[in-house]
């Protein structure tokens, strides 16, 4: 082999983490590096997103928390950076998952391949089964409904309210600062598409809970900052689309013509919620999914399990 050849060997770029996509080679939409936004919260707590996904990390002593890793491989990479540029001498040793998901939580080998994991064992179970190339399996699990935590300086509980996205998803509470945090439920704006791993029996009963701790500042795995008001009607919306899905169901409506889906959605929830985020986009999928629900009873125990509603 020529020095030549030898030289373009040691400069071809890594293979990226191809989470459990099985196609050979690499995937180069999974490096793309993503712009990364970082905003203090308050106190040590500050938020990063690329525009669509946020997520939240905490100054310690000697280093820092931080809360899922994003998208793909390039962008939990650049969280990392955005980590770093904040903190330029606080190595992230510490990575705590919210839920199962790939997209949330896929990429703990790029962002911070050495440090502890903490997860739900609900989660945590999933992510062994899985096997997903990058996604790496927690550390150190729990099982209860709440734990607190005291690492490197900085305090946080972790509760599990119940099923209501994915699996094992958890709320972050943060109590000296009155924050919370939690992915992939509340959001400003409607629900995503057609509510994709959603368990809709429990979702709103369980999301109520949450309201019996003290907190101001609700920080979502989507879109912007809100507050208890937004936090509030968003459920609101959810309880909402319970009821007008199963009057479109007792009228005849059929879930799979969608023209007409979107004619009875703009006529049933457009004058309530039609200023929301993306209702032109997704209502009327929300509509369908829940349509669905009644028609199929819901799917699989988390989708139909009896939820505690007992504050927290």
């Amino acid at each position: 082999m020529s020095n030549n050849e030898e030289a373009e060997q040691v400069q071809e770029p890594p293979c990226e983490h191809c989470g459990i996509f099985t196609l050979g080679g690499n995937i180069p939409i999974q490096g793309v590096w993503r712009d990364i936004t970082y905003t203090p919260v308050r106190d040590n707590i500050w938020s990063v997103s690329e525009g669509i996904y946020r997520s939240i990390f905490l100054r310690g002593q000697q280093g820092v928390v931080a809360f899922d890793t994003l998208t793909t491989p390039g962008t939990a990479r650049a969280y990392a950076g955005a980590v770093g540029r904040v903190y330029p001498d606080n190595p992230i040793h510490t990575l705590v998952y919210s839920h199962d998901h790939l997209d949330h939580t896929g990429y703990a080998a790029d962002m911070a391949p050495d440090a502890h994991i903490i997860a739900h064992d609900l989660c945590d179970r999933v992510i062994r089964a899985r096997g997903s190339d990058g996604q790496l399996p927690a550390t150190e699990v729990f099982s209860d409904e709440r734990k607190s935590f005291e690492i490197d300086g900085t305090c946080f509980e972790l509760i599990y309210p119940g099923p209501t996205h994915g699996d094992g998803n958890l709320a972050v509470y943060l109590p000296q600062s009155k924050v919370l945090f939690m992915v992939d439920t509340v959001i400003p704006g409607v629900g995503y598409t057609f509510f994709p791993d959603w368990h809709l029996v429990p979702y709103v009963p369980v999301m109520k809970r949450l309201l019996s701790l003290d907190w101001d500042v609700f920080v979502p795995g989507h879109f912007w900052i809100t507050d208890r008001k937004g936090f509030i009607k968003s459920l609101d919306y959810f309880d909402r689309m319970s009821d007008i899905a199963q009057q479109a169901v007792i009228s005849g409506l059929d879930p799979h013509d969608f023209a007409e889906v979107v004619t009875y959605t703009d006529a049933n929830l457009k004058q309530e919620f039609g200023d929301l985020f993306r209702y032109g986009e997704y209502c009327a999928m929300n509509l369908s999914r829940y349509m669905q629900h009644y028609l199929t009873g819901g799917w699989g125990i988390e989708g139909n399990w009896q939820p505690d509603t007992t504050p927290l």
